[in-house]
């Protein structure tokens, strides 16, 4: 009798577990995705080039991934246009966001997806 109580919380707190631990997962990914992409910015890549070396790190995520590529200028104003405007001493702006779809019941009980976003800096050289 006391097992048939217990057995539903447990598997609760084991999907619980399971859906935070692949989301986490994600978001590292999504971390290091932006970090890449943003040491490529640094660099002076192109727009295309930035996406690219996002989207190769995440090869393995499934879904989409949408990549922004900004900057700042060396005064601090905006610079409009990654390709066109962007400077030496200025900062690289990359920012990716995902739509995590969950995987067991309980992620799904509390909402049909969870949106995982991770913005990354780094001084144009």
């Amino acid at each position: 009798m006391e097992f048939a109580l217990v057995v539903p919380v447990l598997l609760a707190v084991l999907f619980s577990i399971i859906d935070l631990g692949f989301a986490i997962n994600r978001y590292t990914m999504l971390n290091n995705a932006t970090r890449e992409g943003v040491r490529a910015a640094s660099l002076s890549a192109s727009k295309s080039e930035v996406d690219k070396a996002v989207n190769d790190s995440l090869s393995d995520l499934k879904g989409k991934v949408t990549v922004t590529v900004s900057c700042t200028t060396p005064l601090g104003g905006t610079c409009g246009s990654w390709d066109a405007n962007h400077a030496s001493g200025g900062v690289a702006v990359v920012t990716a966001t995902y739509q995590h779809a969950w995987l067991t019941p309980m992620g799904k009980a509390v909402s049909s997806s969870l949106t995982l976003s991770k913005t990354s800096q780094m001084r144009i050289e």
